[in-house]
């Protein structure tokens, strides 16, 4: 798959558990905190990502 595929794949997916994720815990908060969550996540996925293949 093409790496932008793969990079629009997560940022859906992540947008999409992040403001359920706020949702859950966090009801009183507005839209934009779930997707900045959601953007951390796929910020996390590609740095957890980077740490796996430089510690080979």
């Amino acid at each position: 798959m093409n790496t932008l595929i793969i990079f629009t794949i997560r940022l859906i997916l992540g947008l999409a558990f992040g403001i359920i994720l706020t949702r859950l815990f966090k009801p009183d908060w507005g839209i934009y905190h779930g997707v900045a969550t959601g953007i951390i996540l796929v910020a996390l996925a590609y740095g957890m990502g980077y740490y796996r293949k430089s510690k080979r």
